[in-house]
């Protein structure tokens, strides 16, 4: 993918940049091996035909996802200025997943589904789950 604008270490109101591309390093927002910086824009999605997050692009570099979350967010303005018809809730997001976010969201996908239907056990403490799950085990004493 090319960006116009300024390229990583030139300021925007650096005259060096103007008029030149820059490539940037797309990564895929599903590699669960790699921190990515996902860009997100929350917009009408006709295929499901609702509302959410759609990802635009995942980065290796900060500096690459503020960038395109900037052009984004230029592309909706624009949008707006223009007088197109624009949800009023439509904008632009981003999230950083660091290495095993999946994997670790798929986990705690696993033990909530298990607890529910009553087929929790031991196994349950040996998954690596998301920062906001946690398992605890309460037994009867014996006797």
């Amino acid at each position: 993918m090319w960006l116009a604008g300024p390229a990583p270490g030139f300021a925007d109101d650096d005259a060096g940049w103007r008029g030149l591309l820059w490539a940037v390093a797309r990564v895929d927002p599903g590699n669960d091996d790699i921190e990515r910086f996902v860009v997100r824009h929350y917009r009408y999605d006709p295929q499901r035909r609702e509302r959410r997050h759609v990802v635009v692009a995942a980065f290796d570099s900060e500096q690459e996802y503020r960038a395109c979350m900037d052009s984004v967010r230029d592309q909706i303005k624009a949008r707006r200025e223009r007088g197109e018809p624009v949800d009023p809730g439509e904008h632009a997001s981003g999230v950083v997943h660091e290495p095993g976010y999946l994997r670790r969201a798929a986990n705690g996908h696993l033990v909530m589904r298990a607890i529910k239907h009553g087929a929790a056990g031991p196994w349950i403490e040996e998954l690596e789950l998301p920062l906001n799950i946690s398992v605890v085990r309460a037994e009867r004493p014996a006797g």
